[in-house]
């Protein structure tokens, strides 16, 4: 037996009864654009693990972007390695709690490029560095 359709409730395209039920009435593709690309099952695992404001405010972060780096080709090369590893470490716990998440490398190497920054960079690694202190607290109370 054929699981019957209904209308998505934003853009009205036929999507299984089972879909509607797991995103609340709508199909993958708006459901994912309402919750930062997550699917039902990511989403309900983010709360039932805790980590859900914490996602959220990190993809809040990200969106918002970092500081401008100017002049500075030491800082350039070391923010340019090393922010993408930290972004993936989090991303990636929090995403799927699957992947490498060690705060105190990210601690370590957040400590090495604030010594080399300053300015509205040293702010946004200071923002980061609470961020990652704070999910580490969070990861050893879950």
């Amino acid at each position: 037996m054929q699981d019957a359709k209904v209308n998505c409730n934003k853009c009205d395209v036929l999507i299984l009864t089972s879909t509607f039920n797991k995103s609340g009435g709508f199909c993958m593709p708006c459901f994912m654009k309402l919750n930062d690309g997550l699917r039902p099952s990511e989403l309900n695992a983010l709360k039932d693990r805790g980590l859900f404001e914490f996602f959220i405010r990190w993809n809040a972060f990200v969106k918002k972007g970092g500081a401008s780096v100017k002049g500075n080709g030491r800082i350039i090369d070391k923010l340019s390695h090393w922010l993408p590893v930290i972004n993936a470490s989090i991303s990636g716990y929090l995403r799927c709690g699957k992947g490498k998440f060690d705060g105190q490398k990210n601690s370590d190497y957040l400590v090495k490029l604030k010594a080399a920054s300053e300015g509205d960079i040293l702010l946004f690694l200071t923002e980061i560095e609470r961020f990652n202190s704070e999910l580490v607290k969070a990861t050893k109370t879950l």
